[in-house]
């Protein structure tokens, strides 16, 4: 269909002013306005407009967007024209500078023509850019659209730079090209000269300063090289759940284990989580648990397999300390982490690894997070078979004198076995460590921290209840 004949556009139709098929191209000379002040509407065929690739590739496919708009334009038509050029290929068509998501919501729509404004004289390339730039500034932008504005931008900003520098060979130095001035703001919102482009962009894209805008190119620099950790960052900064601050922050600290890194000397790490290593996955441990495990564990080199390995904050944190890591999971979310179940043993590749970490699911506490058929659904008996398989699994995999750690922790007040006032799954483990021919090596406490909510803790306080904090890392060596 149409568009709804109560569109405001519709009473203002002049002419078609595309080409019918076969027709030479007329040189369209559009005027800004019409005596009256209102810039012509042309309505034109859905057909013979085509979507701006650069738009595309910066702002993303418009129909994942397109759900509020719809809703919208069903009601209330297109109230705002959507701008064209005419396409450079002589193939009958026009080419969208503004308006991709208006188009799509026409398309679902079934209309067969929209109201648009023909904008002549402007040449594709950088110029073309810099004007569907223009006509999407006041647009709500994620993190992934702003930085790939600023990366147009910058080239932008590049090359007329190197036009610069080349105009000015052999030109006598000015007053203007002083250092000081050369590396002064320029309030007006562009970079007087190398150095300033990051003012500019800011600005441009809505970013304030070039101090966040440099922490912005940083965590994007770091995920466009594939960077797993800023890869999550992004998606977060998109979604808005992280700061560009904090993905910064944490980007920074991901090599705290490889210097100045000092170890606590006692068996109880009372450790927190650090979000710069691994990504968001439900159960996710703090990275110094692992930093310690390996420190007191390992050689820089060692072979360290973790079955479980969510989100991957073992593969985050060996690559820090210098250690190779295979990693498994059921629902892998991240490449480096191989798709299996432990259920089945481990793979022929981790034969003769020096450490084996596992943080497994606790029995049926934390299985509602996790995809089902895994171990943490198993009745008690069954996950009791399944620790005591892992066990002996882990310890036919390592080499003579290589370690197997579990994290285990306490199971109170929910789905406990009827007569249970608790489960401790580190008697269990320690259990599962013993039969299966491991020697034990030590048992550190690792109490969890931030766990409860406000007011979980009062209402503990007020029924006079114990919130559950034990977590115990339980490491068993195999004998030479």
């Amino acid at each position: 269909m149409s568009a709804p004949s109560s569109s405001p556009f519709t009473v203002r139709r002049r002419h078609r002013p595309y080409r019918r098929l076969g027709s030479p191209r007329p040189h369209f000379e559009v005027p800004a306005s019409t005596p009256d002040g209102d810039a012509l509407i042309h309505h034109i065929p859905i057909s013979e407009l085509q979507p701006n690739a650069f738009s595309l590739g910066v702002y993303g496919e418009p129909a994942l967007e397109c759900d509020d708009l719809l809703a919208s334009i069903t009601e209330r038509g297109i109230l705002v024209p959507l701008v064209v050029t005419p396409h450079d290929d002589d193939s009958l068509t026009f080419e969208l500078l503004s308006g991709h998501r208006r188009l799509t919501c026409a398309q679902l729509l079934g209309w067969k023509t929209v109201p648009c404004q023909i904008r002549t004289n402007i040449p594709p390339g950088p110029p073309r850019e810099q004007v569907v730039l223009a006509y999407n500034r006041q647009r709500r932008k994620t993190f992934s659209q702003m930085m790939r504005e600023a990366d147009s931008l910058e080239r932008h900003h590049a090359e007329d730079a190197q036009q610069r520098r080349l105009a000015n060979l052999g030109k006598p130095a000015s007053q203007d090209d002083s250092p000081d001035r050369r590396n002064s703001d320029d309030r007006s919102g562009h970079a007087n000269s190398a150095g300033r482009t990051d003012v500019a962009v800011a600005r441009a894209i809505g970013l304030g300063g070039k101090d966040a805008y440099r922490q912005a190119r940083a965590v994007w620099k770091a995920a466009q090289a594939d960077d797993p950790r800023a890869r999550a960052a992004v998606a977060q900064l998109d979604s808005g759940g992280k700061t560009i601050h904090a993905a910064h922050k944490d980007l920074r600290r991901r090599d705290r284990f490889t210097a100045g890194f000092r170890p606590t000397p006692y068996d109880v790490w009372p450790l927190r989580h650090d979000t710069a290593y691994g990504i968001p996955h439900p159960g996710a441990i703090p990275a110094g648990i692992i930093a310690h495990l390996l420190h007191y564990y390992t050689e820089p080199n060692a072979l360290v397999v973790d079955p479980m390995a969510g989100g991957g904050t073992t593969l985050d944190v060996c690559l820090s300390m210098g250690r190779r890591c295979l990693a498994f999971d059921l629902a892998p979310v991240r490449p480096e982490i191989a798709q299996h179940d432990v259920k089945d043993s481990f793979t022929p590749e981790c034969g003769g690894c020096d450490l084996i970490f596992v943080d497994p699911p606790y029995h049926t506490l934390r299985a509602r997070r996790y995809l089902t058929h895994g171990a943490g659904e198993e009745p008690l008996a069954g996950w009791l078979a399944f620790l005591e398989q892992l066990a002996r699994d882990a310890f036919a995999t390592l080499r003579p004198g290589g370690h197997f750690a579990l994290l285990l922790a306490n199971q109170t007040e929910k789905d406990l076995p009827a007569g249970h006032g608790y489960l401790d799954h580190a008697f269990f483990g320690y259990q599962a460590i013993r039969s299966a021919g491991f020697l034990p090596e030590r048992r550190i406490s690792c109490p969890m921290s931030g766990a409860y909510l406000p007011q979980q803790i009062i209402r503990a306080r007020r029924d006079g209840r114990m919130l559950g904090l034990v977590r115990d890392l339980l490491i068993g060596r195999k004998p030479q």
